[in-house]
């Protein structure tokens, strides 16, 4: 009894966040994206597409609901960057969290045009806006992840540098700090690869690329179980 018990912790302290919560909803929604492009490639019958085409539209409209407020910790967010030493990776933290701060301020607007609160006449422009704050913030994201990429190289390269002309202590760090830059650029890529797939959700729907639902939804899914496994990770580290 005391295994299983031991054994559920780590899923019931990844459901207990917000977070842990958003990362399985959006899988479900985004996979069933997919299988309703899917099953009507296929040929399914038109109640079977339509019962996964309620349950993408169902759970998009929840996950709004639990963003309900956010701007305000993106607002916080990009005060908080403010403090970022260095000038470039300050300017992109700002503007990711700004971009993510209109985002949701417009998804926000579309929750309650989607749940029939309140009809907006300009929802599509409210949409499209939505799209491109989300694409920004990626793109922020995106393009700091490739600054610290550069910076890693930058140090690796010193550190090699210490493997040739050091005494044996100074080598002795020198792999040290080779090893945790190795662990550094590991996360690092998992980030870019996350954010260089996401990016084509927005970009889709803005029709800055061509891609159907079946494209986006394994996309949406892939990068769904990419931040879940990120997630899980952070909250079961001890």
């Amino acid at each position: 009894m005391s295994n299983a018990v031991i054994s559920v912790q780590p899923w019931l302290k990844f459901t207990a966040t917000t977070v842990g919560r958003d990362k399985i909803y959006r899988a479900v929604q985004y996979f069933s994206r997919f299988l309703a492009w899917y099953l009507l490639r296929q040929g399914s019958s038109k109640e079977t597409v339509a019962r996964f085409n309620n349950l993408k539209k169902t759970l998009a409209l929840s996950r709004k609901l639990m963003r309900f407020g956010k701007p305000v910790e993106h607002l916080e967010a990009a005060a908080i960057a403010t403090g970022v030493k260095d000038e470039f990776l300050r300017f992109c933290a700002i503007g990711k969290q700004l971009a993510y701060a209109g985002y949701l301020s417009y998804d926000a607007l579309i929750f309650l045009d989607g749940a029939g609160a309140y009809k907006f006449t300009k929802i599509k422009r409210y949409t499209e806006l939505a799209n491109k704050f989300w694409l920004a913030g990626i793109v922020f994201s995106f393009i700091s992840g490739l600054y610290k990429t550069r910076q890693i190289q930058i140090r690796r390269h010193a550190a090699l540098r210490g493997l040739k002309h050091r005494g044996e202590s100074e080598k002795a760090y020198s792999r040290t700090e080779l090893s945790g830059l190795a662990r550094e650029q590991h996360a690092l890529n998992k980030v870019l690869l996350q954010d260089g797939l996401d990016m084509l959700i927005p970009a889709s729907g803005l029709s800055y690329v061509d891609l159907d639902d079946g494209a986006v939804g394994l996309i949406g899914t892939v990068t769904s179980l990419m931040g879940a496994q990120s997630h899980w990770a952070k909250v079961n580290s001890k």
